[in-house]
């Protein structure tokens, strides 16, 4: 195996991961918000936007950084997450998910702009 094919799939374990637990943490702040939930959602949706950068994923990377920067907003206080936006958050989440599936994403441009509303 070459060296670019052992990143890509380390890099396809750990996207997937991060989705599963992005997936969790989503379903438990829709019932109890808390700051932990947040800051591990922060942290999921920052690494996801790093290492998908580096790859060349880059509807994934504008995705995730979108989701990070409601994560870290609603972390820091400065923004309540409100039930009505947690299944948009979740799409966000499930259109990286296929993206990284190579699936299409239909409506991925105003998936993007509803979430940068938030």
């Amino acid at each position: 195996m070459d060296a670019d094919q052992e990143l890509m799939d380390v890099f396809f374990k750990e996207a997937h991961d991060l989705i599963d637990e992005m997936r969790r943490e989503l379903a438990s702040l829709s019932k109890e918000p808390n700051t932990a939930n947040l800051g591990n959602l922060f942290r999921c949706a920052h690494t996801l936007k790093g290492s998908s950068g580096s790859v060349g994923f880059e509807k994934v990377h504008e995705i995730s950084l979108l989701l990070q920067d409601i994560f870290k907003s609603a972390k820091d206080g400065k923004l309540g997450i409100s039930a009505d936006s947690i299944p948009l958050l979740f799409q966000g989440v499930e259109a990286c998910h296929k993206l990284l599936n190579g699936e299409e994403v239909e409506g991925i441009e105003e998936l993007l702009k509803k979430l940068e509303k938030i």
